[in-house]
């Protein structure tokens, strides 16, 4: 699966920015430099903002957490994602828990969105961090865990699909990955005027 998920972080992740920095006529040389730098921050916090929120939902349930990684501890070599152990047992407390971080998702990327237009941030740097943080992740949380899922992997929709049924992982991913897209589609194809000036600097 670990290609795959390389895959979706191309298609959904960088190929967006890409498109974003050339609908604003953003010199090529600017952007090759920030890409980086907007996904060495985004994957710093990626897993600390999708395990939060299981976490957060773990404990609003009042289930008992067992273990929890927030990062992955790449400072020892490991570049997974983290993790949140607790006493899960397949009932509607644990499909909330699962649920909780997609929701996020589908709220942050519309919140992206309306941030984006109402133009709260100007620089290239900062309107790239706005929209990685919380559009282009958002869509790429939801993608790779829902397509992956598909594929066969037993992960937080597999856990949803024991909690609930066979037809709410499809639901919540398919709806999920529409809405995220859509805010992609949206921010990608608004032009903000004068992002890509030379005096515009960030």
């Amino acid at each position: 699966m670990q290609f795959v998920t390389v895959l979706l972080i191309a298609l959904f992740l960088i190929l967006p920015l890409i498109l974003f920095y050339r609908q604003n006529d953003l010199d090529w040389k600017r952007y090759v430099l920030l890409i980086p730098i907007l996904y060495i921050v985004w994957y710093l916090t990626y897993a600390l903002m999708h395990e939060s929120m299981h976490f957060l939902a773990v404990v609003l349930a009042h289930k008992r957490v067992i273990g929890y990684q927030m990062i992955p501890h790449f400072w020892r070599g490991e570049f997974g994602t983290g993790f949140v152990k607790y006493n899960f047992v397949g009932d509607t407390a644990d499909l909330f828990i699962m649920l909780a971080p997609y929701l996020r998702d589908i709220l942050l990327a519309i919140i992206g969105y309306i941030l984006y237009r109402k133009r709260i941030v100007k620089t290239p740097f900062l309107v790239g961090l706005l929209l990685v943080i919380l559009v282009f992740s958002s869509l790429f949380d939801i993608a790779d865990n829902y397509l992956t899922y598909v594929l066969g992997a037993r992960n937080d929709f597999n856990a949803m699909r024991v909690s609930s049924g066979p037809l709410v992982p499809h639901v919540a991913g398919i709806l999920g990955i529409a809405v995220t897209m859509l805010c992609s589609y949206l921010v990608i194809r608004d032009k903000q005027p004068g992002l890509g000036s030379v005096s515009n600097t960030g």
